[in-house]
């Protein structure tokens, strides 16, 4: 029996029935084009591997529950499902990180977790000094002094939205000019 030639819906059905071969067919039909669409969206081949192995991975060891009824379809939104989760992992990973590395600069008091702190706090004033002033305000009173939000935005008499963009470009400044500190000292 030829499989190269059976269209998806055999495979399909093959597969739900332990077909290895009808698998091995799936997987040379569709690897190249998944891998691209992948690799186009990510970029980095090594996460590109792993998310095509993950998929027919997932894909043999789900095919006694999976009924797939088109199999193109069925494979472009599974990988476009780990796509997603990757970005995502990645994207938490690195709120992490940062978050990590602004707990470690603003929150710690002890000298040795923060190594040179007096050089630390110069810098820190030094950019502060040099953003626009309500801007170094806001992110003084959000961070430093931990106000919500809410009440910057009441004191300061700018809305929430104002108060929220002058955290976010404040952080900007600041992973910008911080992101080469902690490797000087």
């Amino acid at each position: 029996m030829d499989y190269s030639q059976k269209p998806d819906n055999e495979l399909c059905q093959l597969l739900h029935e332990d077909d290895s071969k009808a698998f091995e067919i799936i997987y040379k039909r569709y690897f190249k084009y998944l891998y691209r669409y992948v690799n186009y969206s990510l970029g980095v081949k090594e996460d590109s591997e792993e998310i095509i192995h993950d998929l027919f991975l997932s894909l043999w060891q789900n095919r006694k529950k999976n009924l797939i009824g088109d199999l193109k379809v069925y494979l472009y939104v599974s990988t476009r499902n780990l796509i997603n989760k990757n970005l995502r992992m990645k994207l938490n990973f690195s709120k992490y990180r940062e978050f990590e590395l602004f707990h470690k600069v603003l929150i710690s008091n002890e000298s040795e977790e923060i190594s040179n702190s007096n050089d630390f706090n110069t810098r820190l004033n030094l950019i502060l000094d040099s953003m626009s002033g309500k801007t170094a305000q806001v992110f003084r009173m959000s961070k430093i002094e931990e106000i919500s939000v809410k009440k910057i935005s009441d004191q300061l008499k700018i809305s929430e939205k104002a108060v929220e963009y002058h955290i976010t470009k404040s952080q900007k400044i600041l992973r910008e000019r911080f992101k080469d500190f902690y490797s000087e000292n």
